[in-house]
């Protein structure tokens, strides 16, 4: 209740698509390169009505009147924002000095794996605009933080189911190793769901639970445990993700983290 009433008062302090500051953020960070006609067309095609000053990152400076904002990354920034008979939603807006060149691929292949439920719903896409559902601020790296370790496995167990369903789909995220940045708990503090975000580099195969693992065992020091889940996971990746290794490999999971002192 009081994250919505902070979203609801956020976006009372929005900024409409045409405001100065809305347009430099949508050419983040050189809005001298911009052909921002371009993007507000796309903007408005795709409903975005207004940007809210909300989230936990702050874009500093004058011309952005260090608005907040959900995440910021080398390709892309996220806001929330309003969407025509959507409402509040996130939308991920393509950077200028991005070395991608669209957001199109990506928006396509979480709407492919969203039918699974393990990725946020994407409602729109273009160029240099992704619509999608706000999912929270509770990431696997906030809850390492926070919780205590018979709590932290449910969640870590959870992702790793996720992991396992996108290796059905037949696509790799290629920074799933870092899943405390990847992997979020939109209805904590129940485990389930856990959604994957950030496709922005992907590729096809399996591994996703070979890189995820990899990612908990590098995290917590954990790799003096780790002989027979390295033999799990080879006959895992070996065999194109068999399920049938996935109950053994998660029992071993379990059992790392019971004998270790995170």
């Amino acid at each position: 209740m009081g994250e919505e009433f902070s979203l609801f008062n956020s976006c009372m302090d929005s900024k409409y698509i045409e405001d100065e500051i809305s347009v430099n953020l949508f050419c983040y960070p050189y809005h001298q390169k911009c052909d921002i006609y371009y993007r507000l067309n796309q903007a408005r095609l795709l409903g975005i009505e207004k940007i809210c000053n909300y989230g936990d990152f702050v874009i500093y400076g004058n011309k952005y009147n260090n608005f907040r904002i959900l995440g910021k990354g080398h390709s892309s920034l996220v806001f929330l924002g309003y969407i025509r008979k959507l409402g509040i939603k996130a939308i991920k807006v393509r950077r200028v000095d991005s070395k991608r060149t669209s957001l199109i691929n990506e928006g396509k292949i979480i709407e492919k794996i969203s039918v699974y439920g393990i990725t946020p719903k994407v409602y729109e896409y273009s160029n240099d605009f992704l619509v999608m559902d706000y999912i929270g601020k509770v990431s696997l790296g906030y809850l390492i933080q926070r919780e205590n370790k018979s709590n932290l496995t449910n969640y870590i167990i959870e992702g790793l189911r996720s992991t396992k369903i996108m290796d059905y789909t037949g696509i790799l995220h290629n920074e799933i190793n870092r899943p405390w940045k990847n992997i979020y708990f939109p209805s904590y503090p129940r485990a389930f769901p856990a959604l994957i975000i950030d496709l922005e580099s992907f590729s096809t195969g399996c591994g996703n639970i070979n890189k995820y693992i990899g990612g908990i065992i590098g995290k917590f020091n954990l790799i003096k445990h780790s002989d027979n889940m390295k033999k799990l996971l080879y006959q895992y990746k070996a065999k194109n993700c068999d399920p049938s290794v996935f109950d053994r490999i998660k029992e071993e999971l379990i059992r790392i983290i019971n004998s270790s002192f995170i």
